[in-house]
Formats: C-alpha cells, structure tokens, sequence
C-alpha cells in the first residue's frame, strides 16, 4: 500500500477488484500506469470488503491491497454524500466507490458500468469488459 503522499487517479469498484484478483489484464494495465505517474489507485474498504466475501481469494486481494500504488479508503466522511450515492447506484460498496471517485475527482474502473447509469453522463466511470 502506498504513502498518502501519491494523489489517487483512479478508484477500483467491486467488480474491477474481483477482476484484477481473478487477473484480468484490464485492471493490472491501468494499475502499472498510475503507479507509472506515481499516483494511486483507491480502494474503497467497502468494496474489498464485498470482494473478498464474493471470491474469498485473500492471497490475491493482498496482494493489490498491499501494492505501492494502491490506497485503502475508507468509508466517506459524509453520511449524506454516502446515502445519496446509494440512492443511485442502490448498493452500499458501489455508492461508497461512487462518493470516493467524487472526492478525489477521479474516475472509477467497473465491470458494472451499469450499476453507474443514474449519474448525469453515466458518472466517472470507465468500464472493462469481462
């Protein structure tokens, strides 16, 4: 895991975390970019959370968890920010990469571009195909 000091470019949503540990080049890709501008990928715990409920493989969510380019964020500060993400996107770990992307004026990489429709333009998103 990186220190504060690199800006957060880039957010990963449950789905780009799941992809990246069953490796997807799609995620991997972006990740060695950002590192490349000595950036950061955020990760909100919400979705690593979720992830690793959902694939259970914590060798490989450790191993993006503890990469030099990536953060863990927590949950947003603003529990109104956070509620109305929810209301768009209706699930809590895609609400809370929603509010994070906000925060840091980033963009979040999904393989549910979908879950972001209710955004004006779609949201911040950039989609990966799966």
């Amino acid at each position: 895991m990186t220190d504060n000091a690199r800006r957060i470019r880039l957010i990963l949503d449950t789905s780009a975390i799941v992809a990246y540990a069953q490796g997807c080049s799609q995620v991997a890709a972006p990740l060695t970019e950002v590192d490349a501008q000595e950036a950061a990928v955020g990760l909100p715990i919400h979705c690593l959370a979720e992830a690793g409920w959902t694939i259970r493989d914590l060798d490989r969510l450790d191993l993006l968890v503890n990469h030099r380019a990536t953060q863990v964020i927590n949950a947003p500060d603003d529990w109104s920010a956070l509620s109305a993400a929810l209301d768009i996107v209706g699930r809590h770990d895609a609400a809370a990469a929603l509010r994070s992307a906000i925060d840091f004026d980033c963009a979040v990489l999904t393989a549910q571009p979908r879950l972001y429709e209710g955004m004006a333009g779609g949201g911040p998103v950039i989609a990966i195909a799966r």
